[in-house]
């Protein structure tokens, strides 16, 4: 069959084969000789490829290889083969020009014998050039800065297959195969062909991409995830050892001396809690976003997973309070709204703290977005967001609430309510906080809970019946108020 020079120049035989002059429209090729002998012009045939002999090599110089491109157009060959090194002659390149030959040039290490078979199983259709185009395809290594189209165009060329993105509006698709960045799935490579060929030549150029793209994924996101370590290092050592666990995390990229806003932010899985699995993709994908950012001196971000939520750390060189940022909307919009974007069906709660200096700063900027994004898990919004100092009383209670004292107290005021189980407790809580709050007026409690006075008279008797404390005494009356509003302040919604 006839094969064009393009062809050639794309299949096996393109691995080592680079074209020196092309005419614009170049014979067809159907078949391939060797040429030993450059006065002997039997392999000089109509539509073949003649590959030169070392031994013609050496007899093709000066004016002898002008001789034999003449020849060449005389017999119509479709392309001369010479190495690299032959040297180049204007009279020559211009008689294949006008004559249509094309001359080809091949490195000067390779095997006259070998470029002649492989020109010959590619002429042929032999089952090799496809094996070999798979193989050449196979050992391509992308430069490192080389652009993904880059990459397919050349994967087209050497596999002989027409290879595409799978966004690419292609018609009908016929193969295809997942390309795989970092155990995550980002793409297909498809072609419209059909075959046992072009399934491979998908596979293959998946993998190319797969791996090329994972290691410029690790590229761009090692400093990210160097300076994440060290974050999470420091929420989490003691205060004995911040001083030094601050010095290493320095070393790793972390801003350490600068002011430091935090963000504490969850999303809720399948089952209304926060999911493992879930946190992890939050926490990539924050990773991901700061990642493409860039640096900037002026502005960093860090994230880190120290416990169920995902903590995003925004460092400054200068006090951002100076300049009455709404910090809150800063944080979301310039970080995490592409995160809530990917996901609109989830329920993401956000905790915001405020600006502090240095390593202790840092810490209590996170440990002020953990109280608020306490406050933030009541809301039922889709993304609720809560600020620290937004909070009044609320902030006050919430801070309480950050010691295991405070908690446990809360829990054993409330346990005979809670001993009537989930859904009687929850409404006896809420009833005793209206009651409470509106300084025993049952008239106005009612009025408070949507309900009849005599409804909250009820409850109240059962309340009371169920607590073991005088609820006409000062002290206990407050005691169970600040407990009332503490369960109703960290309750899920």
């Amino acid at each position: 069959m006839d094969v064009s020079v393009e062809d050639l120049l794309r299949g096996p035989a393109g691995a080592w084969l680079s074209p020196r002059v092309v005419p614009d429209s170049p014979r067809g090729i159907d078949q391939a000789t060797l040429l030993e002998d450059v006065s002997f012009s039997d392999a000089l045939r109509p539509g073949a490829v003649a590959v030169l002999s070392r031994a013609a090599e050496r007899g093709a110089s000066g004016y002898r290889f002008d001789v034999l491109v003449r020849d060449a157009v005389a017999m119509e060959v479709a392309a001369l083969v010479v190495r690299a090194s032959t040297r180049r002659s204007v009279t020559a390149e211009s008689l294949a020009l006008r004559g249509r030959v094309a001359l080809l040039e091949v490195a000067d290490t390779a095997d006259p014998l070998q470029v002649l078979d492989w020109i010959g199983a590619v002429v042929s259709g032999d089952s090799r050039a496809d094996l070999a185009r798979l193989a050449a395809a196979a050992a391509f290594e992308p430069d490192e800065s080389q652009p993904v189209d880059a990459i397919i165009e050349e994967l087209t060329r050497l596999t002989g297959v027409t290879l595409a993105l799978g966004s690419e509006d292609l018609g009908v698709t016929g193969v295809g195969a997942e390309i795989v960045v970092d155990g995550v799935a980002s793409g297909t490579v498809v072609s419209t062909e059909d075959s046992p060929r072009a399934t491979v030549a998908c596979r293959l150029a998946a993998a190319t991409l797969s791996a090329a793209l994972t290691e410029r994924e690790h590229t761009v996101m090692r400093p990210v995830r160097s300076a994440s370590s060290a974050l999470g290092q420091l929420l989490l050592c003691s205060q004995a050892s911040l001083a030094t666990v601050a010095g290493r995390a320095v070393d790793a990229g972390l801003a350490v001396d600068g002011w430091h806003c935090a963000v504490r932010v969850t999303v809720d899985g399948a089952s209304g809690e926060p999911d493992e699995a879930v946190l992890a993709a939050l926490e990539q994908q924050v990773a991901q976003v700061i990642a493409r950012r860039g640096r900037d001196p002026r502005v960093s971000w860090t994230v880190a997973r120290p416990d169920v939520s995902v903590v995003l750390v925004r460092t400054t060189r200068a006090d951002p309070r100076r300049r009455s940022e709404p910090l809150g909307r800063v944080m979301v919009d310039e970080v995490l709204r592409e995160v809530f974007d990917r996901a609109p069906d989830d329920r993401f709660r956000v905790g915001v703290g405020t600006p502090h200096d240095g390593a202790s700063g840092l810490r209590i900027s996170v440990e002020e977005a953990r109280i608020a994004l306490a406050s933030a898990q009541l809301k039922d919004d889709a993304v609720s967001i809560a600020t620290f100092d937004a909070l009044g009383l609320r902030r006050m209670l919430a801070e309480w609430l950050a010691t295991d004292t405070a908690r446990d107290t809360v829990r054993d005021l409330l346990a005979p309510l809670d001993a009537l189980g989930p859904e009687k407790s929850a409404l006896a809580v809420e009833t005793l906080h209206a009651y409470l709050d509106e300084r025993g007026s049952l008239k106005r409690a009612a009025a408070r809970l949507n309900v009849h006075r005599n409804a909250v008279v009820y409850r109240m008797g059962q309340i009371a019946d169920c607590l073991p404390y005088d609820l006409t005494d000062a002290d206990d009356r407050f005691t169970l108020q600040l407990a009332c509003r503490a369960r109703l302040m960290t309750a899920k919604p």
